[in-house]
């Protein structure tokens, strides 16, 4: 799984070395065992099927091409028609299911044509009918099918504006939801009251349904005034086209339809993967390892500078050499350049003062993308001695880190994970130990 195993095994002592290899080691067993396949494969064999009639299957996001495959091992034949939205970049096939490939941060036009595929086959169910939604982590770019009056471009361009605001997920759906026909319970509306069971991956603190993939068939709690708050606390009305301001506007004076507060029985919303499940996963391979596992954190959350940073000053104030700390949920950070990186490599370049010799950290993006650059890259394993690398080269990792040029920074140093597409989507896990 991870590509580059052998040049991240660069500690100049044998005792670094293995402790580079077991923590690359965690990382690719908590993966694998938070796998959407496995995971959807569980739960799927939980549940009896036999009853419908037709079965449509649906959904988007990064981990839903892994979650489709065990939707058709268990249910074969038995599925009517069904669609997927998926990264442009998955290569895989699937016997009943259709692949559709979309954009991931932002929308594409095959974002909209599976959008509107989606929402077609949806609305083909009836009484008596199932659909089975699959839903992870990206779907909101995924599958985008804004509303009438308001084009493509534009939404785009006002997702583009968000991401780099420093909003975070919650702030960046409650926005999207009110632009969109399929997100924030739309997509539930549509089933005329055939059952719809959807099973989601959360990479979203707390689980809350509504935020994942911004809940396509949960009930919203925002409105519209929420999502203008969030473009007037950001100060981005001369930002966003005028057209998404002026939609916004009107929806708050009642000009529009609101997103649906309450759905009926028979929308069925199960979470099947998370942030914790992913720590303890991590957990398990850890004492396989050998090590005593400290979970921090399940809902990791905050700024990422200073996350984990606190997390560097628990491990010493311990001062257990045996101690393997997780963490997992997702940080954010103000994006003040276009320069590439991401939140999980700007962790590892922000806690490098504060790491000591034998210190070891690592963070990484489970999906194996961490924010925009030249090249897949998941995150980066840094220890107590990258800091003095760096500055042989004369590298000044303040200057890096101010500009979020993270990768550039790890690309000369070394440290970048790369693992390519992983195919799930449970948000951010930081392992870090200290081995003297």
């Amino acid at each position: 799984m991870i590509l580059n195993r052998r040049k991240l095994i660069s500690a100049d002592d044998k005792a670094g070395q293995i402790m580079q290899n077991n923590l690359l080691n965690i990382l690719e067993l908590a993966l694998k065992e938070a796998d959407p396949y496995t995971l959807t494969l569980k739960k799927m064999s939980t549940l009896n099927f036999s009853s419908y009639r037709k079965i449509y299957v649906v959904g988007a996001g990064k981990g839903t091409y892994r979650m489709a495959l065990a939707a058709e091992e268990i249910l074969g034949d038995q599925i009517t028609e069904g669609i997927i939205n998926v990264p442009q970049k998955l290569k895989g096939t699937l016997k009943k299911i259709k692949i559709n490939l979309a954009g991931h941060p932002l929308p594409t036009a095959g974002s909209l044509r599976g959008g509107r595929k989606i929402l077609t086959v949806v609305k083909k169910a009836q009484k008596g009918d199932l659909v089975l939604g699959l839903f992870s982590g990206g779907a909101s770019a995924l599958m985008s099918v804004p509303v009438e009056g308001i084009s493509l471009a534009d939404k785009i361009r006002t997702t583009q504006v968000l991401l780099r605001s420093g909003a975070n997920i919650q702030e960046l759906n409650a926005v999207r939801k009110h632009l969109s026909q399929i997100k924030g319970g739309r997509l539930a509306e549509a089933a005329n009251g055939s059952t719809l069971i959807s099973f989601y991956l959360s990479d979203v603190v707390g689980n809350d349904l509504s935020v994942i993939g911004s809940g396509p068939t949960a009930p919203d709690k925002t409105n519209f005034a929420r999502a203008l708050e969030v473009i007037k606390k950001y100060n981005l009305f001369h930002k966003i086209p005028a057209s998404i301001t002026s939609y916004l506007e009107m929806g708050v004076k009642d000009g529009y339809k609101e997103t649906p507060k309450i759905l009926g029985k028979n929308i069925i919303n199960l979470i099947i993967g998370s942030h914790a499940i992913l720590a303890k996963a991590a957990a398990v391979a850890a004492e396989k390892q050998g090590f005593k596992p400290v979970i921090l954190s399940d809902v990791m959350q905050g700024i990422t500078n200073e996350i984990g940073q606190s997390f560097i000053k628990k491990m010493h104030r311990d001062n257990q050499k045996n101690n393997l700390y997780i963490a997992s949920g997702e940080t954010t950070f103000t994006v003040k350049t276009k320069k590439p990186g991401g939140r999980n490599q700007q962790m590892c370049l922000s806690v490098l003062p504060y790491l000591q010799e034998g210190d070891y950290f690592l963070s990484f993006d489970s999906d194996g993308v961490d924010g925009v650059g030249p090249e897949k890259v998941g995150g980066a394993l840094v220890d107590g001695k990258t800091l003095k690398k760096a500055e042989k080269k004369g590298l000044n990792w303040k200057k890096f880190a101010t500009e979020n040029n993270s990768y550039n920074f790890f690309k000369k140093v070394g440290g970048l994970i790369k693992t390519g597409y992983v195919g799930t989507n449970l948000g951010d896990l930081v392992l870090l130990v200290k081995n003297k």
